[in-house]
């Protein structure tokens, strides 16, 4: 600060200025006097005899919060059941599984938030179905170009959370009063604090509580009384001279429907400000709603003083009850490392937008709405922008009462744990995202196959999600002219040229991935981008056409990483990384351990030492700025494209403007959703918006200003079909970028896990394992972008457009869709986004690019300098000697005689002393920019900012005129951001530098004789020597280098951010050697007096040196010495393990104590580390002699931790998908219970989805093992027995009990069938509290499980010991009862008020050959069922013509059914046993057409196989055999078979085709014969009495994804609905029929749908 006094005649200093202010008053008087604090509260509280903390609701202790908390009183299953089920308020206030284990956990355990990556692909609030919360319709703003973000903990100096509440006095008139306020270091307070303030009676201070819940009764209409009423009172309270107002939600429950703390708190604080008020109070929140950090940030934006998030803390003490947290979490380290995580979150979330003082954020709406309607916004959020309108208060009540009713319903509802839609990642039945499994896996199929079917599969899989989760699934694409044939449409090869690929590094992403995206670009003419992590020189010289490696887009960030001459010039589009989708404002960071040698060797760094981005560029701090950087690279490239990269947020066009006339040639709008390797929740969620909305003001904003023509505008952000590019093109965008969607063509399965280095595909990582996983070819990428591009022509040809350009900008074509279904997404209002540009302003040219941008680079004195130098650059000379004169309005000097250098000898650049050039005067920006090796620059004068940004080898002197009077080393002789990314080089300079010196250089020697504020800055390599004073935060960030400060006065210490580095003493001789070196340099350079002054006294003043030495840099620098050693026999230090050799079998034999086994198990990389447990069975020779079950449950259970430990708990779990389990299980939560030995709410997990796990665990073939991630490279996780052994442990310990539901309909319900799928819906319509009757023909329950499946392979006591739970829980069973016979259907449907068929798939399939009359011959079915009833002690006596004892045995089929009738027929004691299997020997593998994550066909050994070999030396099957004849033996008795081998070959249309080998008959000897070849469908004789209508494979007809035949009342599932099929997929069938049923019956229902998730109570 300077002041001007005209009137003394002088100029005062800033440090007089401040002083003379300070002293004006008595400040530290006032603040001694006047200031409240909580230690100040907390003594008087003490004092007025409340020292016992007893909460309002009286939950004092834990127990009385575990009390209160259990779960309906009954089914206390689990301790944690307390908590994450049995907490109702949890529910309440829409905390899910996710909210706790992905966010507060972390924050409590850690004190930081946790990380995430990929990008959000969930829908918006305003589309999701799943009740949000208010604050998620929220989105942070953020700086880009207008001003810079703020790196919050490298430059932490500058960040105050200090929060000072309660009345303000008049700021204009300065008093004591001003400061008689209560000062809170953070704006979180603990229960304790809150209690403290809402009894306060401290210096005459009262604090009214008031209750922002209204009753039950009211219904979603108390919503608008209850915020009318809350601002009543708060006025009131207000007027009346209270203090302090605490909105408290407190009383929310059974009784009372809370009202959003957030919408509470808008209304009260704009209503105050109405009324004049709002200065008089301070506002304090009481909230269970609020937990992340973007909610806290949100209430603090509009109005909030302090906030006391007090469910967080009770559920941690529940949790700590509940032994998650350990005993040395008590409430007060819960309680600080909650607020110290939040603090952190907050002064992120602050420094996105510039902001360094939690006062300056408090109120300042530094937010966009998006989907809230102009109605809640007027009356909670004045001044918020709210483009696209949205949510009505009718909506909001309504949602808040649907939470309620789930949570307090006072009907049944089937919720055994606290409900997970998955909002993070995808779930089953829960939360649409926009990558879901089946998408992924059909763009896969596609790509590698090209199998156009598979591709139909994907567009129309991810057109329902786009529909279900974006703002342009909203729209439809509306025809105003008739179609074309696709052949008049531009060709796809040159749609192509317009994709680009995303901006991912070489280090976020493995160099195996990275190249196979350039290779495909490159290929098709389109763009790939380097990121900001550099290309090395290798990639982009010298390289074959059809495998070149070169991105054409090479990013310029913050971190400058790699950026050289050699770098820029070789690049067709320098892109400027203003912001990323993913986390706008944030920077980023690869820690030590991802930075390898080669990523190192990029980045021009040192292997082990992390890698800061900061979060601005530390020469744009103005668009200004912006504007000289896009001249500097330019310069440093005339011929390259400059692109800047932007994210939508409101106000972008007027950004985008800007960055228009800062000449810029391109710009890209990222959408908020775009992927990332790293980056916390909050980011990936909470900041940035959709792109449709930016490109839409883009466009609109640079046609208004007639600049559209200047820029190519490009679209960024989760594109995935062809009507995705449409539609940006009709908003706007000429190019589109695609990150996601290629990598997931390259095998991506979005794991989810690239922030933890262990992608299972070898993409994002740098894991060398790992990265030979990887399968990606650029051939699949080039397929996927030919796809989507023919998907585009045949869109134009739809709308009859025939060139792609024609498209931009035509919003005509677009409209809102008629078919929205979603009741919010239909208040949405995009009429702004729809407007067409033209509109605004008729007749200016639209055309992107077609107008170039004037840099006037003929006018550069680079010109002349290139000219002088042309006999070196041509070689014609080895050396040149310039000099010139220079002006500051020279900038950029010597950036392009660097890019001639750089084309014509690459990376090497000349030999030193090549041009060398004197000069005089004073220097404009960007002086020296970006220089390269072999030239020389001397300048005799002084430099603007940015002298030497991105030195690359050059050398540059600077010394002031050598008739100068001044002291050199006390004036600045160059400006601020000096040599910032340089990576190699020398300069020195004879004065004081600016701010931010040496910011992240990473390679460049450097003298100086002072520098000011955040010198050294994220510097990462090279040397520094300061020869004078250091402004303050010296080396903050810096993670490598080594700088040699002067310490002049003693000051340097209190001056230097001590975080990362270690300051030590110069004393070695080497060290002290090279000082001294440098100091001579530097004299002989620039004549320093000073250097010449410690010279004189040599070594004395060594002593005043410091060393500044990174700790990082120390160890980094310790293992190369190491390194270099040892003899380099392994890779990056990777040795195998013991474990990962396979010499341990058994990881917990090998380990004898529990506890370690529990600290040594791995679960992170623990898919890397065991291998799957093979022997599931009991051993064959044993087995083969009894009719137990076949399972080897003692030996699973053993290993069954390490088994877990293999789990990767996928971001997508593909084994709870449509390919995996059909229940939607929620496998990936259960086995991480398991490893953590949660038995308890592992069980939870398991029931709150399927039934009866005792029998899928033990029959069900296991199509999620199949769709397991693992599977791909490794064999995967061991699901089914884990889920076997949760239940079978809960029986051993009693868990399982009956449940009788506690209130009864009255309602009547017949189920016609006990099979899984009868049992699993009688099951639900039970809890549902309907009386269920359960008919089956048979004499005993259990259908299929009970007569279907042998003994030995599930136990009829199993069955039976469930069919007893049911019977105990009120289902009524009646066996014996033919419904179509004994019972007419007229008459059940009479009797019943619903009616459900579950009668199986029954019908066997023949095999009508010669001779199938004869004896011997009989359905599987048959045999099984006969047998079993003997075992189950029946007194029908054998029927020996179905026993197999000594005879040759036939089974024509294979499959489940097949092997067991190969089990059984051995233990009768069959003499031989063969089977045919009509379709040839599957491989080992999986064969191209039948691609992960389908069920593998592929050879497997069950376990009837591995009998029949044990016993008779051969597998029994027979591949590849047709049967012909049965044979007669004279007395009508079957004899053999006479079969022929058949080949399959494909036909011209790809189908497959059977043909008989010619002279392969042959007869197989048997006298029993058994058909095991599947079922056709349901028995008719029910359907034909009700005239039921059919489907065309004989099953029951209903509509699609419904259960309701073509009959009232009547509804089927299970196989007779679906088909011959699994148990799971009965169970799952049977599950929602009876939601179906209930839903019916009572117009709304408390079950499940899909993956066990409840999305509201009614339909």
């Amino acid at each position: 600060m300077l002041l001007v006094d005209t009137e003394e005649k002088k100029i005062i200093q800033d440090v007089e200025l401040k002083l003379q202010i300070a002293r004006s008053r008595p400040h530290s008087k006032w603040l001694k006097e006047q200031r409240i604090t909580m230690d100040e509260l907390r003594a008087a509280h003490v004092h007025n005899g409340n020292a016992e903390d007893v909460m309002e609701n009286g939950l004092s202790t834990e127990t009385a919060i575990v009390k209160k908390n259990v779960i309906n009183g009954v089914n206390e299953i689990s301790a944690v059941n307390k908590v994450w089920s049995g907490d109702k308020r949890l529910s309440l206030y829409g905390y899910t599984l996710e909210t706790i284990n992905l966010l507060l956990l972390p924050m409590v355990q850690t004190k930081k938030e946790a990380l995430g990556s990929m990008g959000n692909d969930a829908p918006l609030a305003c589309l999701s179905e799943f009740q949000p919360l208010l604050y998620d319709y929220f989105k942070q703003l953020f700086a880009q170009v207008t001003n810079p973000p703020i790196d919050p903990f490298r430059e932490k100096i500058v960040m105050s959370m200090l929060c000072p509440i309660g009345p303000e006095s008049n700021i204009l008139e300065p008093s004591e009063l001003q400061v008689h306020r209560l000062f809170l270091p953070q704006p979180i307070l603990s229960l304790s604090d809150l209690e403290v303030l809402k009894h306060t009676t401290h210096r005459n201070w009262r604090t009214k509580v008031i209750d922002i819940t209204y009753p039950v009764e009211d219904g979603p209409d108390g919503l608008l009384k209850t915020l009318n009423r809350v601002n009543n009172e708060a006025n009131a309270a207000a007027r009346d001279g209270y203090q302090l107002l605490v909105l408290s939600d407190r009383q929310g429950g059974p009784t009372r429907v809370p009202v959003s703390s957030l919408l509470a708190l808008g209304a009260v604080h704009h209503h105050l400000i109405e009324e004049r008020q709002r200065m008089k109070v301070g506002l304090i929140l009481e909230t269970a709603e609020a937990r992340e950090v973007h909610h806290i940030c949100v209430l603090l934006g509009y109005g909030a003083d302090a906030i006391c998030p007090y469910l967080v803390f009770e559920m941690a003490k529940n949790l700590r009850a509940d032994h998650v947290f350990d005993e040395t979490f008590t409430d007060d380290v819960i309680y600080k490392n909650y607020a110290e995580a939040m603090e952190r979150g907050i002064a992120k979330v602050m420094a996105k937008m510039g902001i360094s003082t939690l006062q300056s954020y408090k109120g300042a709406q530094i937010f966009e709405a998006v989907g809230l309607a102009d109605e809640v916004v007027n009356k909670c959020f004045k001044g918020t922008h709210s483009r696209i309108g949205g949510v009505t208060f009718d909506i909001l009540g309504k949602e808040a009462f649907e939470r309620h009713q789930i949570t307090y319903w006072n009907k049944p509802m089937d919720i055994l744990v606290i409900r997970n839609p998955g909002i993070y990642h995808w779930r089953s039945g829960g939360e649409k995202h926009i990558n879901d499994p089946v998408s992924i896996a059909s763009l896969q199929e596609y790509v590698v196959s090209k199998n156009n079917s598979a591709y139909e599969n994907y567009r129309k899989t991810t057109m329902e999600v786009v529909k279900a989760c974006t703002l342009r699934g909203q729209l439809e694409l509306k025809k105003i002219r008739d179609s074309i044939p696709i052949t008049d449409v531009e060709s796809a090869s040159e749609i192509v040229k317009r994709f680009a690929t995303g901006a991912m590094s070489f280090g976020s992403i493995s160099i195996e991935a990275h190249s196979t995206l350039a290779i495909a670009m490159n290929r098709i003419g389109g763009k790939s981008n380097t990121g900001e992590g550099g290309e090395n020189a290798d990639r982009y010289l010298n390289q074959d056409p059809e495998f070149s490696k070169r991105s054409s887009i090479k990013q310029v960030a913050s971190g400058r990483f790699g950026v050289t001459a050699s770098y820029l010039a070789n690049a067709d589009d320098l892109q400027i990384k203003m912001a990323q989708g993913a986390k706008p404002g944030e920077g980023g960071e690869l820690p030590g351990y991802k930075v390898t040698a080669e990523i190192a060797a990029t980045r021009h760094s040192v292997p082990g030492v992390g890698l800061i981005s900061p979060p601005p560029h530390h020469d744009i701090y103005s668009i200004e700025d912006l504007a000289e950087l896009i001249y500097d690279l330019k310069c440093a490239n005339p011929n390259a494209r400059i692109s800047v990269k932007l994210v939508s947020e409101v106000g972008v066009g007027v950004v985008a403007a800007g960055v228009a006339k800062g000449k810029a040639e391109h710009v890209v709008i990222s959408g908020h959703d775009g992927g990332t390797g790293a980056s916390s929740w909050t980011g990936i969620k909470s900041a940035g918006l959709p792109w449709e909305l930016g490109i839409a003001e883009t466009h609109q904003v640079l046609t208004l200003n007639n600049l559209r023509s200047r820029v190519i505008v490009q679209a960024d952000g989760q594109m995935r079909t062809g009507f995705d590019i449409v539609v940006a093109a009709l908003l706007g965008a000429d190019e589109f970028g695609f990150s996601t969607a290629p990598l997931i063509a390259m095998g991506c399965t979005m794991m989810r896990k690239c922030h933890l280095n262990t992608c299972p595909v070898g993409i994002a990582t740098q894991d060398p394992v790992l990265r030979k996983k990887f399968e990606g070819k650029p051939e699949h990428v080039i397929n996927f972008f030919f796809a989507l591009a023919e998907e585009v022509r045949s869109h134009m040809a739809n709308l009859g457009i025939r060139k792609f350009q024609d498209l931009i900008g035509r919003t005509d074509l677009l409209k809102v869709r008629d078919d929205i279904s979603i009741e919010k997404a239909k208040t949405l209002n995009l009429n702004d986004v729809l407007r067409n540009a033209l509109d605004l302003r008729p007749g200016v040219n639209i055309k992107g690019g077609t107008v170039k941008q004037d840099f006037q680079l003929e006018n550069r004195l680079d010109n002349k300098l290139i000219e002088l130098a042309e006999p070196v650059l041509n070689g014609i000379h080895k050396r040149v000697d310039i000099e010139m004169n220079i002006n500051n309005e020279c900038r950029a000097f010597g950036s392009t005689l660097s890019y001639h250098v750089a084309k014509r000898f690459g990376e090497d650049g000349l030999p030193e002393h090549s041009i060398n050039i004197k000069m005089q005067g004073s220097a404009g920006q960007s002086f020296c920019a970006f220089m390269t090796k072999g030239i020389h620059v001397t300048l005799e004068g002084d430099a603007n900012d940015y002298v030497g940004k991105g030195l690359c080898g050059g050398e540059i002197v600077i010394y002031p005129p050598k008739d100068s009077e001044f002291n050199s080393e006390a004036n600045v002789i160059v400006g601020n951001v000096c040599l910032y990314g340089a990576t190699s080089g020398k300069a020195y300079f004879r004065g004081i530098a600016a701010e931010r010196f040496s910011v992240r250089n990473s390679g460049a020697i450097v003298v100086v004789e002072g520098v000011g504020d955040h010198g050294c800055e994220y510097m990462t390599g090279g040397c520094a020597l300061i020869l004078g004073l250091t402004g303050r935060n010296f080396a903050a960030g810096m993670s490598g280098g080594i700088a040699y400060v002067l310490d002049v006065d003693g000051s340097f210490k209190s001056k230097c951010n001590p975080e990362m580095v270690e300051l030590l003493s110069l004393n070695k001789p080497e060290e002290i050697a090279y000082v001294k070196q440098l100091l001579e340099e530097f004299i002989e350079k620039t004549g320093s007096l000073i250097a010449q002054d410690l010279l004189a006294t040599w070594p004395e003043p060594t002593t005043r040196f410091v060393k500044v030495f990174p700790y990082e840099y120390q160890r980094a620098l310790k293992q190369l010495e190491e390194a270099k050693q040892q003899t380099p026999n392994v890779i990056n230090g990777d040795t195998q393990n013991g474990v990962a050799n396979g010499k341990i079998k058994d990881i917990e034999d090998s380990i004898e104590d529990a506890d370690m086994a529990q600290r040594k198990l791995d679960k992170i990389r623990g898919f890397m580390k065991y291998s799957r447990q093979k022997t599931v069975y009991r051993p064959v020779e044993k087995r083969i002699n009894d009719w137990d079950e076949i399972y080897n449950f003692q030996g699973v259970r053993k290993t069954l931790r390490v088994q877990a430990a293999r789990c990767m708990e996928c971001g997508v779990p593909f084994c709870q998908s449509s390919h995996g389990c059909p229940l939607g299980n929620i496998i990936p939560k259960w086995n991480d219970l398991v490893f953590h030995q949660n038995w308890k709410e592992a069980l939870n997990q398991l029931l709150q989805t399927n039934n009866f796990p005792e029998f899928t665990g033990r029959v069900c073939p296991a199509p999620c093992e199949g769709a397991c991630v693992l599977g791909i490279s490794e064999p995967p996780v061991t699901i089914k027995n884990i889920e076997c052994a949760i239940i079978d442990h809960a029986f051993e310990q009693g868990w399982i009990v009956p449940h009788p539901p506690t209130r009864r309909t009255g309602r009547l319900v017949a189920v016609v069938g006990s099979g899984p799928a009868g049992l699993a819906a009688a099951h639900q319509l039970n809890k549902a509290g309907h009386t269920v009757t359960v008919f089956e023909r048979n004499d005993r329950i259990g259908g299929l499980l009970q007569y279907g499946i042998p003994t030995m392979k599930l136990s009829k006591q199993v069955v039976q010991r469930r069919v007893s739970l049911l019977a105990a829980e009120g289902i009524i069973f009646r066996t014996g009862v033919d419904i179509g016979k004994d019972i007419t259907m007229q008459e059940l449907r009479e009797q019943y008020d619903a009616v459900l068929l579950c009668t199986g798939a029954t019908w066997p399939r023949d095999l009508p050959i010669p001779g199938r009359q004869l004896e011997g011959i009989h359905f599987a079915v048959s045999f099984l069922e006969h047998w079993q009833k003997k075992q189950m002690g029946n007194a029908a006596p054998l029927d020996m013509r179905l026993m197999a004892k000594d005879k040759d045995v036939v089974i024509i089929g294979g499959g489940d059914t097949g092997c067991d009738c190969i089990a059984t027929s051995l233990r009768q004691g069959a003499k031989t046993i063969t089977t045919f299997e009509i379709l040839p020997e599957p491989p080992i593998q999986r064969g191209k057409d039948n691609p992960w994550p389908q069920f593998p066909r592929v050879f497997k050994v069950d376990y009837g196989h591995e009998e029949v070999s044990l016993k008779f030396g051969r597998d029994p099957r027979r591949y590849s055999t047709l049967s012909k004849e049965f044979l007669d033996d004279g007395n009508g008795h079957v004899s053999g078979i006479r079969a022929v081998s058949v080949e399959w070959r494909k036909d011209e249309n790809g189908r497959w085709k059977m043909e008989e080998v010619p002279n392969s008959e042959k007869v197989y000897k048997c006298d029993l014969v058994l058909l095991a070849m599947g079922f056709l469908g349901p028995e008719k004789y029910i359907a034909t009495e009700v005239n039921a209508e059919l489907d065309e494979r004989g099953n029951y007809k209903t509509p699609p994804g419904k259960y309701c035949t073509s009959l009232s009342k009547v509804y089927a599932a299970g196989d007779c609905r679906r088909g011959q099929s699994l148990v799971v997929w009965a169970i799952a069938e049977g599950r929602l029929a009876a939601k179906e049923v209930d839903l019916a019956l009572m117009g709304e229902t408390g079950l499940p749908g899909s993956g066990g998730v409840i999305i509201g109570v009614s339909a």
